[in-house]
């Protein structure tokens, strides 16, 4: 029988398989096929050429390639996406949704096209509107790992754990073993305080891609969390030996070194390393965020907002800014008659837990002189329902605008002597509020309610443990996987098991005579509660506990105890054991 002789590979044929290698991550595979097909203005092979060079990070010669090309073409889909893709990677997110919109326009059923929209979207600050497409694109194709894992990462973003375990879990049933679900993975343990399960999946994802830098860089910050400062210091110089000028590296080395005792080298190393960048602004905000690090809010204001002056366009040496001023105690330029415009508030998908306790106290003072209509997310919603002052809650509504919660700061003409005015500003619900008076009502008082941390610079429970005298009961407040270390304390009441959402933890904490723990959402509902209590915080302590004469501006109910160093919390204890008895003697 003949053999029937089969046709060679067509150039669409090696433009297809390139893409797909493309895809895979074989590079070198991709490029000895497109070095095979000649030289054209075909727009296939230009898109396929501009792919390779994205996928090895060849951005401006991407987009060289792609403006002629895409100027050529305006109804090539694939090239509108990957000249959005460049615009997204040179940091210009505007253009890079420009284009990635007419992208879909022209090819409306392609999914990566959306997924790639929906990157765009969130790395501009878009985050609603990502997750919507992301997730539409979930519904359409539940098989897709991609979707599933931008998903994932959208909503660990969002703080929005168990959605975000879920789509993560899915994408790994789908593709398992893929080292960017892996890595995400280990992001959430991490997040939920379960460091030594964050290191193995960490270990496992770079042993799946030993060269992603990525995930290089997240084994060296697992390793740092968990203590391992020669091993986390060890990974960063070897990625850094390969990638000079990774700045996610440069910074957790400076970490590991101030932690590991040694501030001042960190510190210079990291300031050499600026000036050989003749202070590029990316380094220039790296170093002036380490600065914060360590406590020394002065010089990290002064450079940070060298680098807002140097890049007007920029937020995020803005938000630094802002942050350090707040810390300083120095509150923005009043602009009451911006008042007027303000019908609705938006709470910026972004905003953490902690930082929207602190300033939901600027919804109730705006509720006390008008309606006000609040968009937020879900898991905000609830603590609203508390708020002292009521506020009508909304949805996004496309065309009206919406000014930011953190933005009332100005509107309302907030300093540093009327912020904690309307304190308590949070209300338990009536029912509940019975509820954890009858169940605690069985305790000797003093109750005390307490929290700690994990990982290696965390306050423990045993830390925890050493600042409660004798005789009080201690009540646990602890929801997550760290309520397991009572197994070794027998001592507190463990509150935490039956607190399953925020009005309950607001109902628990009001019927307690102080609080006591590291930075934390209870030690700030306490605090917006005017229950007493004592707090403790790193050198680099976050704005809203900034202090005027000893004493902290947003919630007075509390004593902050600042670390002496890092890694070092005996002094910061004993002051806080002192505090704690004093506190308890004046409120008997």
């Amino acid at each position: 029988m003949p053999i029937t002789r089969m046709p060679g590979p067509t150039r669409q044929d090696r433009l297809r398989t390139a893409q797909e290698f493309i895809a895979a991550g074989r590079l070198e595979e991709a490029e000895a096929l497109l070095e095979q097909v000649v030289a054209t203005g075909d727009p296939d092979t230009l898109n396929a050429k501009a792919t390779l060079a994205l996928a090895r990070e060849r951005t401006e010669l991407a987009f060289e390639l792609l403006a002629e090309a895409a100027t050529g073409h305006p109804a090539h889909a694939g090239l509108a996406t990957n000249l959005g893709i460049a615009h997204e990677m040179l940091g210009r997110f505007d253009e890079a949704v420009i284009c990635l919109k007419r992208a879909a326009a022209l090819a409306p059923r392609n999914q990566e096209i959306k997924l790639a929209l929906a990157h765009a979207l969130d790395s501009r600050g878009d985050v609603a509107e990502a997750r919507a497409i992301t997730e539409a694109v979930v519904q359409d194709e539940p098989g897709n790992a991609r979707a599933l894992l931008q998903l994932g990462t959208i909503d660990l973003g969002l703080r929005d754990y168990l959605s975000a375990e879920i789509a993560l879990l899915r994408a790994l049933e789908l593709v398992p073993n893929d080292p960017d679900t892996l890595r995400n993975l280990s992001v959430l343990l991490l997040e939920r305080g379960c460091f030594e399960e964050a290191l193995q999946v960490a270990e496992h994802a770079h042993l799946r891609a030993p060269l992603d830098m990525a995930g290089l860089s997240h084994l060296a910050y697992c390793r740092a969390a968990m203590g391992l400062w020669a091993e986390a210091e060890a990974t960063c110089r070897r990625l850094l030996a390969y990638a000079p000028i990774h700045l996610g590296a440069r910074e957790i080395l400076a970490r590991v070194m101030i932690a590991n005792g040694q501030e001042e080298r960190g510190i210079a190393e990291l300031t050499k390393f600026v000036r050989a960048r003749n202070s590029h602004p990316s380094a220039a905000l790296l170093l002036a965020s380490i600065l914060q690090f360590v406590g020394r809010f002065d010089e990290a204001l002064r450079l940070a907002s060298h680098v807002a002056h140097t890049r007007p366009d920029d937020e995020a040496p803005k938000s630094l800014v802002t942050a350090l001023e707040l810390t300083l105690g120095r509150f923005p330029r009043s602009e009451p008659a911006a008042l007027a415009a303000v019908t609705r508030v938006v709470v910026p998908p972004t905003t953490g837990a902690l930082e929207f306790v602190a300033l939901v106290r600027l919804l109730r003072r705006l509720a006390s002189q008008q309606d006000v209509y609040v968009v937020a997310e879900p898991r905000y919603q609830a603590l609203l329902a508390n708020l002292a002052e009521q506020v009508i809650l909304d949805e996004p509504r496309p065309g009206l605008s919406a000014a930011p919660l953190q933005s009332l700061l100005r509107v309302l003409s907030t300093d540093s002597t009327i912020i904690a005015d309307g304190i308590p500003y949070l209300r338990p619900e009536p029912e509940l509020f019975a509820k954890w008076r009858d169940a605690l009502a069985a305790f000797p008082r003093p109750l005390v309610g307490i929290v700690w941390e994990g990982g290696a610079l965390g306050l423990s429970m045993e830390q925890i443990s050493t600042v409660v005298p004798h005789p009080l009961t201690p009540v646990s407040l602890m929801t997550d996987a760290r309520r397991h270390d009572m197994k070794r304390w027998s001592r507190p009441i463990d509150a935490g098991v039956h607190i399953e959402c925020l009005a309950e933890l607001i109902a628990a904490i009001a019927n307690l005579d102080a609080v006591v723990g590291p930075d934390s959402l209870a030690i700030h509902v306490a605090g917006a509660l005017g229950v007493p209590g004592v707090v403790f915080v790193p050198r680099g302590y976050p704005w809203y506990w900034a202090q005027a004469d000893g004493k902290p501006l947003w919630y007075p109910s509390f004593g902050v105890i600042v670390q002496e160093r890092f890694g070092q919390w005996s002094g910061a204890i004993d002051e806080g054991r002192r505090r704690l008895e004093t506190l308890l003697r004046t409120n008997d």
